[in-house]
């Protein structure tokens, strides 16, 4: 891959680990105005409207007859658990966010090792996703076709567009090896100036070795 549709692949590299870079900075907010407890306006949201998530859930599960029996203890753990949830959520935006600022360093200051963080974390998402959405469409698809053939479509978009955004980075992280390389060669080519061009005799060379003789012939 050279180019990331209109633009080089450092260029598309630099473009995804920004926004990759915003996305989890906004999702950070509410989550850490809930569990750091604050009262300000806006980041409070995931607070005030808890319960009204709780019992919509709720409904959703009272709905399906595979999970009706059992909403009652799902509800329990979740309530148990949700405060922990968000802290993970928060501590996996920040680290999202975090790799993908150094994509942008990275890149900018060809530094590749900077991209390397990013493509693990980023290849690890895409297998737990594609895990999880596998169960997720099967599921829909034995409660109603409908649902479960729009899932697949959206989960497969969903997939082509992460596959691609990774093969992006790893383009950008290739070809910075490459600008980057230096190869050791123990041979120096020396370089003459035009105007001054090398030389050769183009007769043998004659040395006068008087001296030498009268040195040996006093000795």
């Amino acid at each position: 891959m050279r180019n990331c549709c209109c633009c080089s692949v450092k260029t598309g590299a630099v473009i995804l680990g920004f926004l990759n870079f915003i996305v989890p900075v906004l999702i950070i907010v509410p989550l850490a105005g809930y569990w750091s407890g604050t009262d300000i306006d806006g980041l409070d949201v995931l607070k005030d409207n808890q319960k009204v998530l709780e019992k919509v859930f709720e409904d959703s599960l009272k709905s399906h007859s595979w999970t009706q029996d059992s909403a009652g203890e799902i509800m329990f753990n979740l309530r148990a658990w949700f405060s922990t949830l968000v802290v993970l959520g928060t501590v996996y935006a920040g680290v999202t966010a975090l790799f993908s600022f150094l994509v942008v360093l990275g890149v900018c200051c060809e530094a590749r090792c900077l991209l390397v963080p990013f493509l693990i974390l980023s290849m690890v998402d895409i297998v737990l996703a594609g895990a999880v959405g596998v169960v997720v469409v099967v599921a829909l698809s034995y409660l109603n076709t409908i649902p479960g053939v729009v899932s697949a479509v959206v989960y497969v978009m969903v997939a082509v567009v992460s596959l691609y955004s990774w093969a992006v980075v790893l383009a950008a992280y290739k070809q910075l090896g490459k600008e980057t390389s230096y190869v050791y060669s123990p041979v120096t080519h020396s370089k003459h100036a035009h105007h001054h061009p090398e030389y050769y005799p183009s007769a043998p060379q004659h040395f006068v070795l008087e001296e030498y003789r009268d040195l040996k012939t006093e000795d």
